[in-house]
């Protein structure tokens, strides 16, 4: 089957905890299995320590012509919210080195909770003095992207996992508050699940904002098994006129042994990564004909 309206993505962690010389086979296995791209969460220490890695990564992108995408998250040492002005600037700096990093592999998004900390719920609930933090920061982020043209896409996640944005209607509030052009919002059907209460409106919301997709399984196993109703889904994502990445994204259970990984709570393996990735894409595509069929 064609693909026609979107570019396919796979997740790094569905199959490797880390990044490392041997684990960037992914890029071949991606593009023989149909995939179009990888997305990569880049943490301070793949900035600060992996030079090389990202070198390697960089000429296995243009070899095998898949391209590379990227996003991140934050926590308490450089939350943009944090109380602590140090933490702040900690966390501008991080966000200004990812966009760096996406510029350089050409690429024009960096998504993920960019907002504030991950997982953690020092500081909780939300104050007021914490969104001005975060709108003050994100512009300031948003004015260095324009330079490279990068987007920051915004993405909510469920209230396990974060305390400050948890919906597309709140997202879609906090990007309009700041009313910066380069900065759009990020979808995921697995945080949507918990959260949302219709996926399909919460795609209508977000609209013309929407920049970046995750396509995930209710459970995060195989996208097309659990309860997502992917027809909905789809004729959602047609009616915003969205046509960019839909990334299939998951964590081997070994991710929890890394730094923050317990924080996904997979503590088994929910499939293999091969159905993930592979059976995934097919069910993906499937859908995706019969929707634009219509």
């Amino acid at each position: 089957m064609d693909n026609k309206h979107f570019k396919y993505g796979l997740f790094f962690h569905v199959f490797y905890s880390e990044i490392t010389s041997e684990s960037l086979s992914l890029l071949e296995k991606a593009k023989n299995g149909g995939f179009d791209g990888v997305e990569i969460s880049v943490t301070p220490e793949l900035l600060s320590s992996n030079k090389d890695i990202l070198k390697e990564l960089k000429n296995r992108s243009e070899d095998t012509g898949i391209s590379c995408i990227f996003s991140t998250g934050l926590d308490q040492s450089n939350s943009v919210i944090a109380p602590e002005k140090d933490n702040r600037c900690e966390g501008i700096n991080h966000l200004k080195a990812c966009v760096d990093l996406v510029a350089s592999f050409g690429g024009d998004v960096l998504g993920g909770i960019l907002y504030g900390p991950w997982g953690d719920f020092t500081d909780a609930p939300r104050k007021k003095e914490q969104r001005e933090w975060c709108k003050e920061a994100l512009w300031e982020v948003a004015e260095y992207a324009k330079k490279s043209n990068v987007f920051l896409a915004l993405e909510p996640v469920n209230r396990f996992e974060s305390f400050f944005l948890n919906t597309a209607y709140e997202a879609r509030q906090l990007i309009e508050e700041i009313g910066h052009s380069q900065i759009k919002m990020q979808l995921d059907t697995f945080q949507m699940n918990i959260d949302e209460s219709d996926l399909g409106e919460a795609i209508r919301v977000a609209g013309d904002l929407l920049y970046h997709f995750h396509c995930c399984a209710s459970h995060r196993g195989v996208p097309g098994t659990g309860h997502i109703d992917w027809i909905e889904v789809f004729k959602a994502l047609k009616e915003v006129n969205y046509h960019r990445w839909l990334v299939i994204e998951s964590f081997t259970p070994d991710f929890v042994n890394r730094p923050g990984g317990k924080k996904v709570a997979i503590w088994r393996e929910l499939a293999s990564p091969e159905d993930i990735a592979f059976r995934g894409l097919y069910f993906l595509r499937g859908i995706e004909q019969a929707v634009y069929a219509l």
